[in-house]
């Protein structure tokens, strides 16, 4: 049986079998191109998101969250139990 290389030095082909002698197949790899890719994956874009959501909100939370935090500061916040478990089971925590 005659073998021989299906291309020169460095390549990435196989060998190819006589067929001339009742050889049955012929064998030569494909040769593998790679590229390289960059993307944002769905996560960072969720992320993206938010931040935009959070950068772009209305003054009003921020009102709210400044004296959320003057009532712990205080003392004098305290917050329902039963609202806390019922957004909880809401958001499904």
């Amino acid at each position: 049986m005659a073998v021989r290389k299906t291309s020169g030095t460095g390549a990435t082909g196989g060998v190819v079998y006589d067929l001339a002698r009742g050889r049955t197949a012929v064998t030569a790899a494909e040769p593998q191109v790679r590229t390289d890719s960059a993307g944002i994956t769905p996560e960072a874009r969720e992320l993206s998101s938010a931040l935009h959501a959070v950068e772009t909100s209305d003054e009003v939370r921020a009102e709210k969250v400044r004296a959320l935090r003057e009532q712990i500061a205080n003392g004098t916040y305290a917050p329902d139990p039963r609202e806390i478990a019922k957004k909880l089971v809401e958001r499904g925590f």
